[in-house]
């Protein structure tokens, strides 16, 4: 693998790096956001065998870059880019109709593609009395699309919902066994990659009322995260300008 063609590709990795870190810091307050997290392997070539102890650390070091000057070595393509699922924290907002689940577990929201699923409780009520979500699709219950009319709502923390003291629904909250393997949608909406991945209900899912889980995305990590990647992106460039010079010289002597 040529030198040149090494930098391009660590400056693809750094690239596709730095638009996971921006989206992250975008939605530092979105509501029930959680963060990207690319991982990487490395590609060896026949000169080198020795996996490094930490790929993103290497691809993101002065050292690591300069190795492929001019050198056939390996390069560091992104695996995949998963989804961490710690839970963000929780805040308090009084509103009835705000909701956290504090363990694992999702809503089940109404889509014209099909149900989908987010960790986002900030609902309210449209003109029908249908509990829907900031853009506009209703939240599934038990019996379907949850309406209910005006009153004093309260939700057991299983997701028992009673308006005046009058049970009227319950929230369809769902596990999935590969959590891991569901796929961001956008608006907060994830849905599985795999169709036989079924949603499955659990009693263990726990509920609670005036509460919201904002983002765990962490900022000064994320910070962190994009000040060594400009850092790396600086170096590619320097290298590649280095490698430019390198072939001018030879040409020169070729003409010479």
């Amino acid at each position: 693998m040529s030198g040149i063609t090494s930098l391009v590709q660590a400056a693809g990795v750094i690239e596709r790096k730095m638009e996971t870190v921006s989206n992250n810091l975008a939605n530092v307050n979105t509501v029930g956001f959680k963060e990207d997290q690319p991982s990487f392997r490395e590609v060896l070539s026949n000169v080198q065998r020795i996996v490094p102890e930490s790929l993103e650390e290497r691809f993101l070091s002065h050292e690591y870059l300069d190795d492929y000057v001019g050198m056939d070595k390996s390069a560091v393509v992104v695996d995949e880019v998963g989804k961490n699922f710690e839970p963000g924290r929780m805040r308090s907002t009084g509103n009835n109709l705000d909701f956290a689940i504090s363990n694992e577990g999702f809503f089940t929201i109404s889509t014209p593609q099909g149900e989908r699923f987010t960790r986002a409780g900030n609902f309210q009520l449209d003109s029908t009395g249908r509990i829907v979500t900031n853009d506009g699709y209703p939240v599934l219950g038990e019996n379907g699309v949850i309406t209910i009319k005006e009153g004093s709502i309260d939700v057991s923390e299983s997701g028992l919902l009673s308006v005046d003291g009058i049970i009227a629904d319950s929230f369809r909250l769902v596990r999935f066994r590969n959590q891991d393997q569901l796929q961001k949608l956008g608006q907060g909406f994830f849905a599985p990659v795999n169709s036989n991945d079924l949603p499955v209900a659990s009693d263990e899912i726990k509920l609670r009322q005036g509460i919201l889980e904002d983002s765990n995305v962490n900022i000064m990590l994320e910070m962190t995260r994009m000040i060594t990647a400009t850092r790396a992106y600086e170096s590619v460039h320097k290298a590649i300008s280095r490698i430019g010079t390198l072939d001018e010289k030879a040409i020169s002597l070729v003409q010479s």
